[in-house]
């Protein structure tokens, strides 16, 4: 039998990511495990990192070395990855702030949305800094109406929303996630790394920085 589990007693969890990480996206059969165990125990909420902007993409390295290293992630992660070139290099901040509108329009969709574009992002030949591509990535997302969330992009409010995501995401300054070296510079601050986990209960406060396996988020 499920404990019951009140307002008070109820962990709640951040998991700062982005769809264009591969780390982020090999870490989703450990989230399945946690939700599987803990189910309304924890109460999940997303944080988009935005760890490349418009006109400043993050893919530097030669495609033969990244090739290599998602393939690598798929065998040891068993995450399905098909190692194809990209027609170029992309960002993902257009992605990040679909996720956000998502949110903002349909609360609780930005899960199934993140995932959508994780997907396509890792196993076909999608950009993810496309209004069309991702347009063909949210309407795989059942119930989602994706030309809307295309659409509100670059409102204000997903715009003010994602702003407040990167803050939150480069304030990881003299924190665990630092002290566990799963950080990085970043002009805006210390930034998380890709996927990081905050669990908070009352004034209690446990950060999982990067990738880790599972046992160390269900030690926490």
């Amino acid at each position: 039998m499920q404990p019951t589990t009140t307002d008070t007693d109820r962990i709640t969890a951040r998991l700062l990511t982005d769809p264009s990480c591969p780390y982020a996206y090999s870490i989703n059969p450990a989230l399945r495990t946690l939700e599987w165990r803990y189910r309304d125990q924890i109460e999940w909420s997303l944080v988009t990192i935005g760890l490349s902007e418009t006109g400043r993409p993050s893919q530097t390295v030669p495609w033969d070395l990244r090739a290599g290293f998602l393939a690598e992630q798929r065998d040891r992660h068993g995450m399905p990855f098909t190692v194809e070139e990209k027609a170029r290099p992309t960002t993902s901040s257009r992605a990040c702030k679909a996720i956000i509108a998502a949110r903002l329009i349909q609360p609780g969709s930005e899960w199934r949305v993140l995932r959508a574009l994780q997907l396509m992002e890792f196993n076909t030949p999608i950009l993810l800094d496309e209004d069309d591509h991702l347009l063909a990535a949210l309407e795989s997302v059942e119930g989602l109406d994706g030309l809307r969330v295309v659409l509100a992009i670059d409102t204000p409010e997903v715009q003010d929303a994602y702003d407040a995501d990167r803050a939150e995401s480069r304030g990881a300054a003299g924190g665990p996630a630092q002290m566990q070296l799963r950080t990085v510079e970043s002009p805006e601050g210390i930034r998380y790394t890709a996927p990081s986990v905050i669990f908070s209960r009352g004034d209690r406060r446990f950060e999982i920085g990067g990738f880790q396996p599972v046992e160390a988020y269900d030690v926490a």
